[in-house]
């Protein structure tokens, strides 16, 4: 699933749970509630394996759409008038896209920049609260759910159709219900 996806469950979640706690969590869990529908972008990422010079062209494109679309959401989060649960919705929005973070780009980040002081110190931090037996445990999750239980997935149009349906039924309904 796109962020912006996870995002908008998110906000969902937030309008729904009062409690930060909750709203966290409840968020991080349907990060992986999301993740069992077949949404498209299986192969979207296989790119970089071809040795063209063009390989991350499509995946870098259609991750800008999400990361724009992304901060939009989170913009109107944070712009709504005299809204109490504006916390509750960034915090909703973070929980929901905190698993992709840990998954992707931490590792990936500490793999390219390990020469840097500040990640070094970051991945020392973490290693005494158990961060990487989560994202392992995640990473082992997203495994089973992708290729041993839904083995098929869909093409990357249907995907995206799908989940613009997803973000305006959660959308429709973080509008509907009271702030």
């Amino acid at each position: 699933m796109f962020l912006t996806t996870h995002a908008a469950a998110g906000l969902a979640i937030s309008r729904i749970v009062n409690d930060p706690l909750a709203v966290f969590s409840l968020s991080f869990a349907s990060h992986f509630v999301l993740d069992f529908i077949p949404h498209g972008d299986e192969h979207l990422y296989g790119d970089y394996l071809q040795p063209s010079p063009h390989r991350f062209r499509r995946a870098v494109a259609v991750n800008a759409v999400d990361l724009i679309a992304l901060i939009g959401l989170a913009v109107w989060a944070v712009r709504q008038p005299l809204s109490p649960s504006t916390q509750l919705m960034l915090i909703g929005i973070l929980g929901s896209i905190v698993p992709d973070f840990l998954s992707h780009f931490f590792p990936l980040l500490h793999q390219r920049l390990s020469w840097l002081f500040l990640v070094r110190w970051i991945y020392a931090a973490t290693k005494p609260t158990g961060l990487r037996y989560v994202v392992r445990g995640q990473d082992w999750l997203h495994r089973i759910s992708h290729h041993r239980i839904i083995r098929t997935d869909v093409p990357l149009t249907v995907g995206v159709v799908m989940q613009i349906g997803l973000v305006a039924a959660f959308f429709a309904l973080v509008r509907s219900s009271p702030p």
